[in-house]
């Protein structure tokens, strides 16, 4: 198998292949992006690690496959700085490497309807909103992505230990949905998500949760993580991939049940 091709280009090239993210999580992937670009250097070599897995399109974009996360907090980040009235040729947001697993830019002849239908047909198109129903129309920009609190749960969820990484589509998707009736949404805020995560992690200890994949199988009370070992590794790993070093702390985050 020949190596992945990856490409450093504009977040402007940027398409959805979901309908939603988890906007909590969002904001604590752009204080941790934040504070990358507080060290020197350390964004551009995370972006470098970490490329953005897409699809190159027939319309030359590049249709997000994962880490459609990150992709918003890049943007949010670029306005950010745009906003303040900062250079804008240092903005350091501007650009992103992403990683082509496949490269469709030459199939000019498809319209994009067909494009998305031979996506979905792939696992690589995810066409639901914030509630988990199904839409007819993807969002054409990352900035219309609607909010699914349950994606946030879901994904810090298995940061502390819920589930495992597994190489399966829309893995956090799964699990949202499965959280979705069992636990009030009121809870997924900054202010409460550690309690919302320690019902999730209980919850993800159940047999009812076996056929999700990530399950890691039933294990005895004594095993699961205490509420201060969830606050300390949301705040410590918040948002990134568990194996990158030197993480930063997330700046401001309360810990409070």
């Amino acid at each position: 198998m020949s190596e992945l091709k990856t490409q450093w280009t504009g977040t402007d090239a940027m398409r959805p292949t979901q309908g939603a993210v988890g906007y909590l999580e969002v904001r604590l992937k752009m204080r941790e992006l934040r504070e990358r670009v507080a060290s020197q250097g350390k964004l551009e070599s995370y972006l470098k690690v970490h490329p953005i897995p897409a699809v190159l399109g027939p319309d030359g974009r590049m249709y997000l496959t994962d880490h459609h996360h990150m992709g918003l907090a890049l943007i949010r980040l670029e306005q950010e700085w745009d906003e303040d009235d900062k250079p804008a040729a240092k903005n350091p947001f501007r650009t992103c490497c992403f990683q082509i697993i496949k490269d469709l830019s030459d199939q000019v002849d498809i319209s994009l309807r067909q494009f998305f239908l031979k996506m979905e047909a792939h696992n690589r198109c995810y066409p639901y909103d914030g509630s988990g129903k199904r839409i007819e129309r993807l969002p054409k920009y990352l900035t219309e992505l609607v909010d699914d609190p349950y994606r946030s749960l879901a994904g810090l969820a298995r940061k502390t230990g819920a589930y495992d990484k597994v190489d399966v589509p829309y893995t956090e998707f799964k699990w949202a949905n499965f959280l979705r009736t069992r636990v009030p949404e009121s809870l997924i805020t900054e202010e409460h998500i550690a309690s919302a995560i320690q019902q999730a992690v209980a919850l993800a200890n159940d047999g009812s949760a076996s056929k999700l994949p990530g399950f890691r199988g039933t294990r005895s009370v004594e095993d699961l993580p205490s509420l201060d070992e969830i606050r300390d590794r949301i705040t410590n790993r918040h948002g990134a991939d568990d194996l990158a070093p030197g993480l930063p702390p997330v700046q401001g985050m309360r810990n409070t049940g």
